[in-house]
């Protein structure tokens, strides 16, 4: 009898428990691995909602804190258990996530002769070094989740091993038939009210503050929209961001028609209560939510920079402006209202191109290809 080869244990290294955009690609990713090739095993903090989340898909979780790169003790710390992980697990590829987890994953890999790929999730802001760009000699290859932060990488060594694979989604989970009605009851919105809405972790350069300033300007022309606010914050220097947004909807006399939802887990029946979606980030490198208004049919208004016109179709599957222009934002919506067979038009055409090139089938079929490449040294 032909003895079935094992599965190749891949090691993911992450540096928060915390759990956004990113946490949850990296979890669609592990758990759409073809288990018959890929055993996904995670080094991550033990605590908080991302380890949570992988526990409850059944991923093994090592727990690890990773220090910042400045901190010698912790980073040699960190490069120590790797090894440990790698010789106790037969780990066979290092997929590292971010800064602080890239250099101690290739410092292992090099010393274990096991390949590394990093995953480039963020897009580079005035005054901030980039890191991978200028250690992007010591990975075998660095996936990108969009041309635009792709773009970091196109020179040099980097240029070489650096590859685009876009995120996905699995449109399973998402099902545009869904009622909203139920959430706008209890969220006491009326049925036939005009829902604009954002599903986003809190942070400044989300966009929230030009969403509340474009309602503000279309509250006489449009006295039925309501804003729905969905996110809370992730990171502990964006607490003060909740209280700032409520007394700015106060400030602009629309507090009695903006919902704040906070964290929410049952975000498909959010999405399924909002007319249009917005997401109004500063260079949104590949916004997962994106996708999921989209596989939703909701019409999307985004900014025009970043990895978002990559995703979005101005005029197609929704519409761009420019980052903090309230005007513009403004101007978007009331373009879609004023035209309720476009919205319609452009959902339907948001959920086929997701249906033609963002699906969770895609992603990790492109991904998995890259793991064998580094693995078995395929071509193909």
């Amino acid at each position: 009898m032909i003895k079935k080869p094992q599965p190749y244990p891949i090691l993911y290294l992450h540096h928060t428990g915390h759990f956004s955009g990113a946490e949850n690609s990296l979890l669609h990713l592990a758990t759409h691995l073809d288990c018959e090739k890929f055993t996904p095993i995670f080094l991550c903090p033990g605590e908080g909602e991302f380890p949570t989340r992988l526990f409850e898909k059944a991923i093994q979780v090592i727990p690890h804190k990773f220090g910042r790169l400045r901190e010698i003790v912790k980073l040699l710390k960190s490069i120590k258990k790797i090894l440990q992980v790698c010789h106790s697990h037969g780990i066979t590829l290092l997929h590292s996530n971010g800064p602080q987890t890239n250099i101690p994953a290739s410092l292992a890999g090099q010393w274990l002769r096991v390949p590394v790929i990093w995953h480039a999730r963020n897009l580079i802001k005035v005054r901030m070094a980039d890191i991978d760009r200028i250690a992007g000699f010591l990975p075998q290859k660095i996936i990108c989740n969009s041309e635009a932060i792709r773009s970091r990488f196109m020179a040099g060594l980097t240029e070489k091993i650096a590859v685009t694979i876009i995120n996905g989604v699995d449109l399973e989970d998402y099902d545009p038939s869904i009622s909203g009605k139920m959430i706008r009851k209890d969220f006491g919105i009326p049925s036939k009210a005009r829902v604009v809405g954002m599903t986003s972790r809190l942070g400044w350069d989300k966009g929230h503050l030009t969403l509340l300033e474009a309602a503000a300007q279309l509250k006489d022309h449009f006295p039925d929209l309501w804003v729905f606010i969905v996110g809370g914050n992730v990171f502990e220097e964006d607490t003060w961001i909740s209280n700032f947004l409520n007394k700015k909807a106060q400030e602009l006399g629309i507090s009695d028609r903006v919902i704040f939802a906070g964290y929410r887990r049952d975000v498909l029946r959010l999405y399924a209560a909002m007319d249009v979606f917005v997401l109004g980030t500063d260079a949104e490198p590949c916004g997962r939510v994106i996708f999921e208004a989209m596989a939703m049919a909701k019409p999307v208004v985004g900014t025009n920079n970043g990895g978002t016109p990559e995703i979005v179709v101005d005029g197609e599957t929704g519409l761009l402006y420019g980052y903090g222009d309230a005007q513009g934002l403004a101007d978007k919506i009331a373009c879609l209202f004023n035209a309720p067979t476009l919205i319609r038009k452009m959902g339907h055409a948001g959920r086929k191109r997701i249906e033609e090139k963002f699906t969770i089938d895609k992603y990790v079929k492109k991904t998995q290809r890259e793991y064998l490449r580094l693995i078995e040294g395929k071509t193909c």
